[in-house]
Order: structure tokens, then C-alpha cells, then sequence
């Protein structure tokens, strides 16, 4: 393994670059990333420039990519696609981490489910963009604790809006130092509740029933609240839920790649969480896998099954199982692998086997931590306000030539 040159080549360039065979190489040499996720608001001056000050010392960390996610609203304060501030801090913010011989890369959060929100001026343009529970009712994200309005993804208009606002902020930043690009965090409808049975839910589902020549009574879109059970649990309407969950997934990396280029690498979460969720989450997990288009990296959540304090088996056998049914060269990694609150109760010791279960399950792409900031008094951070690792942390920080020995074991005695 290796490390990119920081002299004047530039790291980022596409002709030095390649994903392939679930790892990263930089110029022909593999590398193992590290990958910091700090969440800021980067359309504003102060946090971006904080962390541009605090580049040098994610550098000495051993963090080899910073991963930048950027929220709808931050950037697009009236909802309609079009970027309201100026992108200078953002470009800087790149520019910087390029010089620094680390990779840029791009994400986006344009749900409202999991700590998203949308812009308020999208709601008086579509007020008719709502989404609705099986009972008739608007739901907002009380899964999550943050109860933001949530969106129907059937909303042709949210759609064609997020897509351009994806479009438009990749127009307005040097595509080409971005090592890839990355679609709405945690893809999903919800876990907790039934969604969404909008009359634009309805509206798909009768264009897609018509284009599949599904004509059963069965499976028919019911005339009026609330939904019976054995609609809500039908299989073909479940089919439907996943295939345009990865039909709107898609449809951002395709965005990203109208402006970036065919080439541009894109990644996807998946998430895999409690297994009598997963119809609500996401209609049907192989067939949501199986929809998505053009991604290079699928980014497992959870990694660790929490409720048997277990690997997450399922989760990656159902990826794996997409990859060789339906021959996709993916890069399999995770989507935090480490945050600051969800393993902050295991032991050193349970930890180190949450790390390896990673790597036994075929990650040779790299780890990503969330939330990569300072502060000791916030939960989610997993660093004190003097850049001293939190416990969690440690496991990684403090060990990391063993860890990297230990990647470099396990990839020799794969052949690779």
C-alpha cells in the first residue's frame, strides 16, 4: 500500500485513479483509505475555514480521504435546485484537501429522514410534496428524533428539483479533484413507519403496473385510507417501493455524472438495520440493490448487528448475493464504520472485533468515521476539543500500523 504524492501531480487526476476488484489504487498501487466525514455547513466561511486549519492534523492521523457532506438547504436556501451562496468556501475547502495529498469527496443530503432537512421554500412551491402514512396522515421524522417534514420520493417535482440542485453544485466546483461522488445519505423510506401512499405513490405505481402488464386486483393501489395490512405487506407493491428507491438513487449519481463525466465514481449507502424493518425501509433489499445503476461503491450500514451484538450477516450476503447475480463490480465497504454514539458502550476488546468483521467480510477499500470534529462535549464527535481521540477512536488511531499490518496479511493470502 501506498500514499499519493503531495508534490505538484495532482492526486485526484482520473489518470492515476482506478476502483476495481473492491479496492482502491492510486497511480497502480493499492491503498487502504481512511476516511474522515466531517459534518459542518460547508456553505458558510467559519466552519470551512476551521477545517481547512485542521487539515494538518487529520493529515497526521492517517486519514487519506475527507469526505464532504453537503446539505440541500446549506446551499439552496429557497428550495428550487439553484445554489443561493457562494460556493468559494467549498472550493477552497477542496482545493486545500487536494494539496494536502488527500482525496476530496462529495456527498449530499437531500431527505428529511435521519437528520436532513428540506428547504423551506420548496414547501410553498410543492405543498402538495408531503408524504403520507398508510393511515392518510403527513409524516414527519419522528424515527430519528428530529421531526422534520418528510418528503415523498413519487414527487416528480422533488425529484427534478434535488437533481438539479446536484447538477448545479457540482457545475460550480472542480469535478475532477473528486475522488467520488456520493447519493443521499441512508436511502431509505423509514423503518417506523408505513410510507408513503401519496396520490403520486399512486400515480407511479399505476405506470409501472401498466409498463410490467400487472393487471391482479390483489396488488391494486386501494381507494382510501387507511391501508389494509395485506397491502402494505404485498409483494408486488413491496417490488415496486424498491425498485423506484433505486430508481431515485440513480437517478443522483446520474445527476453527478451529467456534469463529472461517465467516469466519476459513485457510491451508495445500504442500509440493513433491524430485519422486521426492512420492508418498511425499503420494500424489498434485493431488489433495491438489484435497481441501482452505475455505482461503484456500496457502503454497508449497519456493519454490526446490533440487537444480537453480531455481525451483520445479512447485510453483506445480500450484497454479495446482487454481485454475482447480477455481475456488479462493486467496492464493498461501510457507511460508519465508526460514529462517536453508537459503539461508545462496547469494550476495547469488542471494538477490535467490530473492525475485523469489516475486513473478514471482504473490505479492502477502506473505513469511514463520523463525526470527525473537536468537541468534547458533543456525542456524536470522536474527538476531544483538543483533537485527543475519544475512546472509541482510540481503537483506530492508536493502532493503525497494526492495522494496516494487519489488511496487508489478509490481502496476501488472498492472491492479490
Amino acid at each position: 500500500m501506498g500514499e499519493p504524492a503531495t508534490s505538484g501531480k495532482p492526486v485526484a487526476d482520473y489518470t492515476l485513479l482506478e476502483i476495481r476488484d473492491g479496492r482502491f489504487y492510486f497511480d497502480g498501487m493499492w491503498q487502504f483509505l481512511k476516511i474522515a466525514k466531517p459534518l459542518r455547513n460547508f456553505g458558510k466561511e467559519e466552519p470551512v475555514h476551521q477545517l481547512i486549519s485542521d487539515l494538518v492534523i487529520l493529515k497526521e492521523k492517517n486519514y487519506s480521504a475527507i469526505e464532504i457532506n453537503c446539505y440541500w438547504h446549506h446551499f439552496d436556501i429557497d428550495g428550487d435546485g439553484q445554489i443561493d451562496v457562494s460556493l468559494d468556501p467549498l472550493n477552497q475547502l477542496i482545493d486545500s484537501i487536494y494539496a494536502k495529498g488527500m482525496y476530496p469527496c462529495l456527498s449530499v443530503e437531500t431527505y428529511a429522514v435521519g437528520g436532513g432537512q428540506i428547504p423551506e421554500g420548496f414547501w410553498k412551491k410543492y405543498p402538495d410534496a408531503y408524504c403520507i402514512n398508510h393511515k392518510g396522515q403527513r409524516v414527519t421524522d419522528t424515527e430519528y428524533g428530529f421531526n422534520h417534514d418528510v418528503v415523498s420520493i413519487y414527487h416528480e417535482g422533488y425529484r427534478q428539483t434535488v437533481h438539479s440542485f446536484i447538477s448545479n453544485l457540482a457545475r460550480g466546483i472542480d469535478t475532477k479533484k473528486i475522488l467520488w461522488f456520493e447519493t443521499t445519505v441512508e436511502p431509505q423510506y423509514m423503518g417506523a413507519i408505513n410510507i408513503c401512499y401519496s396520490g403520486h405513490a399512486s400515480a407511479e405505481y399505476a405506470k409501472w403496473r401498466e409498463a410490467n402488464n400487472i393487471t391482479d386486483a390483489g396488488s391494486a393501489f386501494p381507494q382510501s385510507f387507511p391501508m389494509p395490512q395485506s397491502f402494505v405487506e404485498n409483494a408486488t407493491w413491496n417490488r415496486f417501493r424498491a425498485q423506484f428507491l433505486g430508481r431515485w438513487v440513480s437517478e443522483d449519481a446520474a445527476a453527478y455524472r451529467a456534469v463529472a463525466g461517465e467516469d466519476a465514481y459513485v457510491a451508495v449507502d445500504y442500509l440493513d438495520a433491524v430485519e422486521n424493518t426492512m420492508m418498511r425501509r425499503n420494500g424489498d433489499p434485493i431488489e433495491f440493490l438489484s435497481s441501482l445503476e452505475n455505482v461503484n461503491i456500496i457502503q454497508v450500514n449497519w456493519s454490526w448487528y446490533f440487537p444480537s451484538d453480531s455481525p451483520n450477516q445479512k447485510a453483506y450476503d445480500r450484497v454479495y448475493q446482487v454481485m454475482n447475480d447480477r455481475n456488479r463490480d462493486w467496492a464493498v465497504t461501510e457507511h460508519m464504520t465508526f460514529n462517536g454514539s453508537d459503539f461508545v458502550n462496547y469494550s476495547d476488546e469488542k471494538l477490535q472485533q467490530i473492525l475485523m468483521n469489516t475486513l473478514e467480510q471482504g473490505t479492502r477499500f477502506g473505513w469511514e468515521f463520523v463525526n470527525i470534529g473537536n468537541s468534547s462535549g458533543n456525542p456524536f464527535s470522536l474527538y476531544h476539543d483538543d483533537w485527543r481521540p475519544k475512546r472509541v477512536m482510540q481503537a483506530v488511531d492508536d493502532n493503525w500500523d497494526y492495522w494496516m499490518g494487519h489488511v496487508e496479511k489478509i490481502e496476501s493470502r488472498s492472491g492479490y
